[in-house]
């Protein structure tokens, strides 16, 4: 019988999939591991995004950890308490010292005679893990427009999730770019502090009511408890806020005239802005964006709605596509980000010195968006295909399937597991005639599904459900185990040059 061996896990990111996958791992008997988060503080996204009006668009008891309830004091959190709730979780599972801030990766390399990645950071330290869990997420590089003279701006100019504290709006002409989820929050935060506020919207999104409010004492109560009434709960919560990715055209129907009914009266005294911020698209074609205060916002007197695109930037303002200039003081991107860009800020090589991006091309692609051919011990935390789900019921599954690889590489004596390439492919052919069926998404809009070739390679054609099933169900008969060999061990024992993963450098 192979005696146990502890397994080095690599974490690349500290947000909500990050901290989560450490706390799966603990939790089930692997205490050694590291997450690197390349910022200052651990959250990711909760981190970064610390807009005005910055909060969760789903129910704060939804987007939680299953095994960490709490007492959330508004039904869609705010930025500030979700950050505050990630550092909780850190604290209460020990996992602290297991952290290191500020320590970006840089690249992530198998070595088929070690079977280990040998992980470089920014700063040129490197390192020997066993296995690598990639957990940067899908939403995490801003999307900077290349307009000519942006860099002549002579005012701050900064995208949402890169928000410049030190930059004074109040009272001043700023101009807001963009039309989806961060837009939606960014205009009715910065409204009531601005002279005067430009919104810049090439094309309208579906606006959902939100219903957010305060919880009462007893509300934020019953939220802290465990047991089946959470459970119930939170099951509920996952049903009716996401419901089926699949588009059916019966519920899509329904949904727009519903929405329809929203915006004509919100707009039924401003024709103008309801004629100009009805969608041409269906609901779901790209995400929708959920709000109570957006609508509102845009018919304040000191907002003025544009909805021409932005061809240029001078030192003073923006000129839209007719030509027409507007000065602004300040110029505040939300243009989204670089998701369809799976991993692009870190170089990973697998068996025989394969690139990742290599193979890969213009279309990521992932078993049940974790695990590639080719690549042993590596895992993508939201990877291709993973979106239009509640993101954190999947990074939570994500995390068990991880964690319970690696307890078995544990117990097994250590070795390399990776994806069958026939079941990946299989699964590649399945999940893409799924995508196909899904008029929804063709529908004419522009959304960030799609890569390089047209190729839809961000949303989940299917339910949560099937999510589930599969992650749980699949895991053993999908992946080939290679147990470690004497050779192998040799190879390790070659310390030479690369320090270990125990050892710091």
């Amino acid at each position: 019988m192979p005696r146990e061996r502890e397994i080095e896990v690599a974490i690349i990111g500290g947000g909500i999939g990050g901290i989560g996958a450490a706390v799966h791992l603990a939790r089930r008997g692997t205490r050694t591991f590291t997450v690197f988060e390349k910022s200052e503080g651990a959250g990711g996204t909760w981190w970064d995004n610390r807009y005005p009006g910055a909060q969760c668009d789903i129910p704060s008891a939804l987007y939680s950890y299953s095994f960490k309830p709490h007492a959330w004091t508004r039904t869609h959190a705010n930025q500030a308490e979700i950050q505050a709730y990630i550092e909780e979780t850190i604290d209460e599972y020990r996992i602290r010292d297991n952290i290191r801030l500020g320590a970006g990766v840089r690249s992530a390399e198998w070595s088929d005679d070690r079977k280990q990645y040998l992980v470089t950071l920014d700063d040129g330290e490197r390192r020997w893990f066993d296995v690598v869990v990639s957990a940067v997420g899908m939403l995490n590089v801003p999307k900077i427009p290349d307009w000519p003279g942006i860099d002549l701006f002579e005012g701050p100019l900064f995208h949402s999730a890169r928000w410049d504290p030190t930059a004074d709006l109040d009272g001043k002409r700023v101009a807001v770019i963009g039309a989806g989820a961060s837009a939606a929050q960014v205009v009715p935060g910065l409204q009531p502090r601005v002279a005067e506020l430009l919104s810049f919207q090439r094309e309208p999104s579906w606006v959902m009511p939100k219903g957010d409010r305060d919880l009462t004492d007893a509300e934020r109560a019953e939220r802290r408890k465990r047991g089946w009434s959470r459970r119930f709960r939170r099951n509920l919560l996952r049903t009716m806020d996401k419901g089926s990715g699949r588009g059916d055209p019966d519920v899509i129907a329904a949904q727009k005239a519903r929405l329809e009914k929203v915006i004509t009266a919100a707009f039924e005294d401003r024709p103008d802005l309801l004629e100009a911020l009805t969608p041409k698209f269906l609901p779901r074609c790209k995400r929708n964006v959920f709000s109570d205060l957006f609508y509102p916002a845009l018919k304040q007197d000191n907002v003025r709605l544009i909805t021409r695109s932005v061809e240029r930037v001078t030192a003073k303002g923006v000129v839209d596509a007719t030509g027409e200039e507007h000065e602004v003081d300040a110029v505040v991107l939300t243009t989204g980000f670089r998701a369809a860009e799976f991993l692009s800020t870190l170089k990973v090589t697998g068996r025989g010195g394969q690139d990742l991006h290599a193979q890969w091309g213009d279309d990521p692609q992932a078993f049940l968006g974790m695990t590639v051919p080719n690549f042993p011990n590596l895992y993508l935390l939201y990877g291709p295909n993973t979106h239009g789900t509640v993101v954190s019921f999947v990074l939570e599954r994500q995390a068990e399937f991880m964690a319970r690889d690696v307890r078995k590489l544990r117990r097994s004596g250590g070795g390399s597991l990776e994806i069958r390439p026939e079941v990946d492919a299989w699964f590649q052919r399945v999940l893409q005639e799924a995508i196909e069926k899904v008029e929804t998404w063709k529908s004419g809009c522009n959304n960030f599904y799609l890569s390089a070739s047209g190729r839809n390679v961000v949303q989940w054609p299917w339910t949560h459900r099937r999510y589930y099933l599969w992650a749980r169900l699949a895991r053993r008969f999908v992946s080939l185990h290679r147990p470690l060999t004497p050779e192998v061990d040799a190879a390790r024992g070659d310390t030479s040059v690369i320090p270990t993963a125990m050892e710091v450098a």
